[in-house]
C-alpha cells in the first residue's frame, strides 16, 4: 500500500502539482452549474467571478470547508439552498507543453453532497452527474479524468475555475490538481483508481464468492453438523453486509437510484450488523462463550437501525460522520473478546488475530476525519479493507479444517488397512482350520461310511454265509458263490470311493465291469442298451453306492429267483410328476415278479425293503411290472435335481433273497 501511494502521490517532473488557489463564495441558489462562464450563462450571482473587483481569497489545496458542528443540530438549515464555492486556480504554460500528445487534468478526490463543475477557460470541461444538475452523495472516491484538448491555448497559461454547490452543514472538500502530458498522468491516475475503487471492487467480488461457497457449506450440512456450520452462515452474513457497507466506496457519480439519506443509513445498518456478525464469528473461532454480550448486540443493532432512520432527522445529511459513532460499542465488544480470546489461548493465530482487531479501531477513526475533513483528504479509505484479515482467517480455518480431514482420512484409510490385513490374515487362518475340520469331517464320513458298508454289507454276507456253512449241510451249501458274492459287495464298496463326477453312466459301467464276468459265468447273457444321460449334480459317494447297492440287489435277486437267461439294462431321459429326471431300467426273461406291500415281506427277507429304503434315500422311485412278452422290469427313476437330504440317518441293511 505505501508503494501505491508513492505511486498516486509521487508525480514526474513533467507534470505540474497545483496546490494554491483563489476562493470566492457566492450567494447563488442555483445547484446545476452553468454551461460557460460569460454573462449569458451565469446568473447574477454568480457573475461576480468575472469581475476583477471580486475579493479572492488565498487558500491551500487540498481545501476543505467544515460540516457544521454537530452535524447542524439546533440550527435552522434551508437543504433547498446550496452553499456555493468557486475556485480559481492557474495553470502554467509549461503544463499545456505536451498538447499534441494529449494534456489531462487530474483531479484526485472531491467530496460533497452536491454538484461540482470544472471549467478550463471559461468553458464547461467537466460536471458531476453527467450533466443532469442532480445533487451528488457519492463519486468521492473516483478520481476525475479531463481531457484539456480544445479547451486550452497550447503554449499559453490557462486558468482553471471550480463551482462546488453543497448541502447546507455538510462542507465540502477539494483535493490538489495535477496537469500534464497523458502518458506521465495516467500511472498516478491509475494507481489510485485501482486503490481505491479496483481493487476494492475486486477484494469484495471474491469475498462475496467465497461467502457463497460457506453458504453452500452451511446448507449442505445444516441438519448433520448444525452447530459446527453455523460458522460458515455467520461468515455469508457477515460478508453479505460488508459488502453493502463497502457500497458506499464504490458508487460512481453515475450514483443509484436511492436517497442518500437512505442509502447511507443502509450501509450504516448493514456495517453494524457485519461487527455484530463479526463479533459472534470470532467467538466461535476462539471457542469463547459471552451469552449477555451476545444477546445484547443484535438488540443495539435493532435500536440503532431504528432511531437513525432519516425521517426523524431533517438535516441527517449532515449528521452521517456523527452517526458513525454508534459503530463504536460494537468495535470495543469486538476488541474486547478478541483480546480475552488471545489472553486465554495464547497462540499465535489468536496474537494476530487481536493485532488485527486492534487495528479496527484507528482505520475507522482515520476514515472518519477523512469523511469530517480533518485528515489527509488525498488518502485512501482504509474501511474496505477491514475484512481482509477475516478473510485470510477464514482461509486459514477452511485450510485448517481441510487438511485436518485430510489427515483424518489418511489415518482412517491406514487404520482400515490395518484392519482389513488383520481381518484378512484372520480369515485365511480360519479358513485354514475350515479346511482342515472339512478334510477331518470328510475322512470321519467316509471312515463311517465304509464301516457301515462292510458291516451291512460284506460283514452280511459272510455272517449269512457262515450260518449256511454252520446249520446246513456241507453238501448242500455253495460256498464259493457266497464268497463271489462278498467279493463283489467289497469291489462296489470301492467303487464308490472313485469320484463320477455326476456321471451316472460312468457309474454304470463300473457295475458292469464288476458284475458283467459273474453273470455270464452265470450263464446269463447280459445286453446293454445305455443313451446318454445328463449330469446329476447331487450324485456323490454316498448316493453312488445307492444306485450300485440298488442295481446289485435287483440283479442277484434275477439270478437267483427268476430263472432268466437274458438280461438287458438301458437308460433314457423321463419326467415324473412334472419333475425332469432319468431312468434306470432292467428287463429280464425269467419268471414274472410281482413285489408284495412293505407290510406283507415275511420276516428275514430285507433286499426289497433296502431297494425301496435307499430309494427313498435317493429321492428317487422304484417299480416292478411285468414284461410285455415274458419276465419282469424293473425300474429307478432318479431326479434330475433334488432337495438335500439326510441320506446317513438311512441304514439300509443288504441282504440278499
Amino acid at each position: 500500500m505505501v508503494v501505491a501511494w508513492a505511486g498516486c502521490a509521487l508525480p514526474a517532473a513533467a507534470q505540474t502539482h497545483v496546490t494554491e488557489a483563489l476562493v470566492w463564495p457566492s450567494p447563488s441558489t442555483a445547484w446545476m452549474p452553468p454551461q460557460a462562464l460569460d454573462a449569458a450563462a451565469l446568473d447574477a450571482a454568480d457573475r461576480a467571478v468575472l469581475d476583477a473587483a471580486t475579493p479572492w481569497q488565498p487558500v491551500a489545496l487540498p481545501h476543505a470547508r467544515p460540516r457544521a458542528r454537530w452535524g447542524g443540530l439546533g440550527q435552522s438549515l434551508r437543504v433547498d439552498v446550496p452553499e456555493v464555492l468557486w475556485y480559481r486556480m492557474q495553470l502554467p504554460a509549461e503544463a499545456l507543453d505536451g498538447m499534441a500528445e494529449g494534456v489531462r487534468l487530474y483531479l484526485p478526490r472531491w467530496q460533497t453532497v452536491g454538484t461540482l463543475g470544472v471549467y478550463v477557460g471559461g468553458r464547461l470541461a467537466w460536471q458531476s452527474g453527467g450533466g443532469d444538475g442532480d445533487r451528488l452523495w457519492n463519486g468521492f472516491n473516483h478520481p476525475v479524468w479531463i481531457d484539456l484538448g480544445g479547451l486550452a491555448r497550447p503554449g499559453g497559461p490557462a486558468q482553471v475555475h471550480v463551482r462546488m454547490a453543497s448541502l447546507p452543514g455538510v462542507g465540502g472538500m477539494l483535493s490538489s490538481l495535477w496537469a500534464g502530458p497523458a502518458q506521465e498522468l495516467l500511472p498516478s491516475w491509475r494507481w489510485r483508481t485501482f486503490w481505491q475503487t479496483s481493487l476494492v471492487s475486486y477484494w469484495r467480488a471474491g469475498f462475496l464468492m467465497l461467502s457463497l461457497f460457506a453458504l453452500a457449506l452451511w446448507f449442505k450440512y445444516r441438519r448433520s453438523r448444525r452447530d459446527e456450520v453455523r460458522l460458515f452462515l455467520l461468515f455469508f452474513v457477515m460478508s453479505a453486509c460488508q459488502s453493502v457497507a463497502a457500497l458506499l466506496f464504490l458508487v460512481d457519480d453515475e450514483g443509484l437510484d436511492v436517497d442518500f439519506a437512505w442509502f447511507s443509513w443502509l450501509t450504516l445498518v448493514a456495517l453494524l450488523a457485519a461487527l455484530v456478525c463479526m463479533f459472534h464469528f470470532l467467538c466461535r473461532v476462539q471457542g469463547q462463550h459471552w451469552p449477555r454480550l451476545g444477546r445484547a448486540l443484535p438488540l443495539y443493532l435493532g435500536v440503532v437501525a431504528v432511531l437513525t432512520l432519516p425521517t426523524w432527522w431533517s438535516a441527517y445529511l449532515a449528521l452521517v460522520p456523527l452517526l458513525r459513532l454508534l459503530l463504536a460499542p460494537a468495535v470495543l465488544a469486538l476488541l474486547v473478546a478478541v483480546a480475552v480470546g488471545a489472553w486465554r489461548l495464547r497462540s499465535r493465530s489468536s496474537l494476530m488475530l487481536a493485532v488485527w482487531a486492534a487495528m479496527v479501531p484507528p482505520i475507522g477513526l482515520h476514515d472518519m476525519a477523512m469523511q469530517s475533513y480533518r485528515f489527509d483528504v488525498e488518502g485512501v479509505y482504509l474501511s474496505p479493507y477491514v475484512s481482509v484479515g477475516l478473510f485470510m482467517l477464514f482461509l486459514v480455518i477452511v485450510f485448517t479444517r481441510y487438511s485436518r480431514a485430510q489427515d483424518l482420512a489418511a489415518r482412517a484409510h491406514a487404520t482400515l488397512a490395518e484392519r482389513l490385513a488383520a481381518q484378512e490374515r484372520e480369515l485365511l487362518q480360519a479358513h485354514e482350520r475350515l479346511r482342515l475340520a472339512e478334510r477331518e469331517q470328510t475322512l470321519l464320513h467316509e471312515r463311517q461310511r465304509l464301516m457301515r458298508e462292510m458291516h451291512d454289507g460284506v460283514g452280511s454276507s459272510l455272517i449269512s454265509a457262515l450260518r449256511l456253512v454252520e446249520e446246513a449241510p456241507a453238501d448242500t451249501v455253495d460256498v464259493a458263490q457266497m464268497l463271489r458274492e462278498c467279493i463283489d459287495d467289497l469291489k462296489l464298496s470301492i467303487d464308490s470311493l472313485e469320484p463320477v463326477h455326476a456321471d451316472l453312466l460312468a457309474l454304470l459301467a463300473a457295475l458292469r465291469f464288476r458284475l458283467g464276468p459273474r453273470l455270464e459265468g452265470a450263464g446269463l447273457a447280459l445286453r446293454w442298451q445305455v443313451s446318454d444321460l445328463p449330469p446329476l449334480p447331487w450324485l456323490d459317494a454316498q448316493s453312488a453306492l445307492h444306485v450300485l447297492r440298488i442295481l446289485q440287489e435287483v440283479l442277484t435277486n434275477i439270478v437267483k429267483h427268476s430263472g432268466a437267461d437274458d438280461i438287458a439294462v438301458g437308460t433314457m431321459e423321463a419326467a415324473r410328476n412334472g419333475m425332469p429326471g432319468v431312468q434306470v431300467w432292467v428287463r429280464d426273461n425269467g419268471r414274472p415278479f410281482i413285489p408284495p406291500v412293505p407290510e406283507a415281506l415275511p420276516p428275514g427277507r430285507r433286499g426289497l425293503g433296502n431297494v425301496r429304503s435307499r430309494a427313498r434315500a435317493l429321492g428317487a422311485h422304484c417299480d416292478w411290472q411285468p414284461a410285455p412278452a415274458r419276465g419282469t422290469e424293473f425300474t429307478l427313476w432318479l431326479p434330475l435335481y433334488k432337495q438335500r437330504e439326510n441320506a446317513d440317518t438311512l441304514q439300509p441293511t443288504i441282504s440278499t433273497l
